[in-house]
């Protein structure tokens, strides 16, 4: 694996957050041009993690960081790697009711991570569930 980019950030500025995202987003467009469908989903995959981290993980706490890492698997394929600083939460059954595929099952939390979920290649959480790694493929070119 090969370390694309890393970097923390503290807080739940928007500008702060829009700016990170814009910087992740243009790490991965270097590491290969992305068709438009695809520049989609990953912007939007990031936008949910990062933002699951900062306001369910971090209940929005300003002296809280979020760090996150990009890092090369092969020429097609990216993990993604989020950390928060929050208590995490019971991912296990979250993602049992997504994997069966119960939308009306799951609160307003969820819904975003099963959408995550439906964009990735495979998504694994850590710890207490406030680590999250995704790993996402392109087309190759």
């Amino acid at each position: 694996m090969r370390l694309l980019f890393k970097k923390q950030i503290i807080g739940d500025n928007p500008f702060v957050v829009r700016g990170l995202i814009n910087e992740m987003m243009a790490c991965i467009m270097e590491w290969n041009k992305l068709e438009e469908e695809e520049y989609y989903e990953f912007r939007l995959v990031l936008n949910e993690l990062i933002s699951n981290g900062i306001f369910h993980g971090n209940k929005g706490l300003r002296d809280k960081k979020v760090n996150v890492v990009i890092e090369e698997v092969n020429s097609t394929t990216l993990d993604i790697i989020i950390k928060d600083e929050g208590q995490g939460f019971d991912y296990k059954r979250v993602c049992q009711r997504y994997q069966k595929n119960d939308i009306f099952k799951l609160s307003e939390r969820g819904r975003g991570l099963m959408l995550v979920n439906a964009l990735c290649n495979k998504v694994q959480f850590a710890g207490n569930g406030s680590h999250v790694k995704i790993t996402k493929s392109i087309c190759p070119k």
